[in-house]
């Protein structure tokens, strides 16, 4: 049997919501929505508003490849996903059926699984019932890929990057296909009939039964997380991390910064959540953000998406001090990478739709700035775009 994830426990307090217990939280990635940009499945007027023009001088995105069909670039973005969110949780053949819109073969594998006490399994049929939520499993609102493919043509996207988010759009305005609603509604029901035992295994795993009157019990997670974490298991300390530092006092802040720079040797994800805490203190800033900034730029080198939006500039209130120039260069990498379908469906359209930021717009920097920054991004896609994107499987 493999060992069971780490994800779930929170989930189990909230016993009403059956499947939603059994979704592992997925990290916040992307730059935080604003109201001028619309989601999928909200109303867009009849004459959708036009942002503001590209600024002058902003830069010229790299130009995507145009050697794949909309149909494999399509694929690439739905094998990223499923690679995200499923690599720990499901076998190789059960990724390859996934990315191949098979749930319900998928699902042939995983319930006798989960039948047999596999929480891997069981946090599989979680996300492949949507949380419960088969309903929501909707084409976008009408208006919206005429929407977001002129946002980001005016955002400076090449033509080939537009057409390849007007086939993704359009091949979501189909909506699920009837295997996809079918397997949906099949892994909520076993979920249902599974959540006792589910239920039954964390107890006897911490000793105790969680009192749901209690909502999310910290301590209860860092003990589940305690109780399966393996020695060498970058991810799981990862995880474990995060709910010590969640809880917030000066023993568990110090213990969860121990964690990731042990696991930061060998996880990008590790080197982005312990610069955060330098940066911003778990539980005090570090005095010198030069050792920050060194974690974020090796993690960015290996595609790491949330050092990337780090170093770019793209979340506020969490920049790092960079030059100038090298902040283009890793805007330009990315957009690039972005453009190439790395960071999956859920992302590619956000990054488009977002206006660029200062730290991209060429003609905002003196003639020898913008040489330099030029010069810097043309030699970090020299140097690392190809590893990079061979790293994160889009190659």
């Amino acid at each position: 049997m493999r060992r069971a994830v780490g994800l779930v426990l929170l989930l189990v307090v909230v016993v009403a919501a059956v499947v939603l217990l059994l979704r592992p939280a997925r990290p916040v990635l992307s730059p935080q929505p604003t109201p001028e940009i619309p989601q999928r499945n909200a109303a867009v007027p009849g004459k959708p508003p036009i942002p503001a023009p590209l600024a002058a001088g902003a830069s010229t995105t790299v130009a995507a490849s145009p050697t794949l069909t909309i149909a494999a670039f399509n694929r690439r973005l739905r094998c990223v996903d499923v690679h995200q969110y499923y690599r720990r949780l499901a076998s190789t053949d059960v990724l390859a059926l996934l990315c191949q819109r098979k749930p319900e073969a998928a699902l042939a594998i995983e319930v006798p699984l989960a039948e047999a006490g596999d929480l891997h399994a069981m946090t599989v049929l979680g996300l492949i019932a949507n949380s419960g939520g088969c309903n929501d499993l909707a084409p976008p609102s009408a208006g919206f890929r005429a929407f977001a493919t002129e946002r980001a043509r005016k955002n400076g996207a090449s033509a080939e990057t537009v057409r390849r988010l007007d086939g993704r759009l359009a091949e979501e305005e189909q909506g699920p296909t009837p295997e996809e609603l079918a397997a949906c509604r099949q892994a909520t029901d076993e979920l249902k009939r599974l959540l006792p035992e589910f239920k039954n295994q964390v107890t006897d795993l911490l000793g105790h039964a969680l009192d749901p009157a209690k909502g999310d019990d910290v301590d209860s997670e860092i003990e589940y997380r305690r109780k399966t974490l393996m020695a060498g298991d970058t991810a799981d300390a990862e995880e474990l991390a995060r709910a010590l530092l969640n809880k917030g006092t000066a023993e568990s802040d110090a213990e969860a910064v121990s964690l990731l720079r042990e696991a930061a040797r060998t996880s990008a994800s590790a080197k982005a959540q312990l610069a955060t805490c330098l940066l911003h203190g778990c539980p005090t800033p570090a005095d010198d953000p030069g050792e920050a900034v060194q974690l974020l730029t090796a993690a960015a080198s290996e595609g790491n998406l949330q050092a990337l939006l780090t170093l770019t500039g793209e979340q506020p209130g969490n920049e790092v001090p960079l030059p100038a120039a090298d902040r283009y260069a890793w805007g330009q990498m990315l957009r690039k990478l972005n453009d190439e379908g790395c960071f999956g469906a859920s992302f590619f359209y956000v990054l488009l739709a977002g206006s660029p930021t200062a730290s991209q717009n060429l003609r905002a920097m003196s003639p020898a700035d913008a040489a330099a920054a030029q010069a810097r991004a043309d030699e970090l896609l020299g140097a690392q775009l190809t590893p990079t994107r061979a790293r994160l499987g889009c190659d």
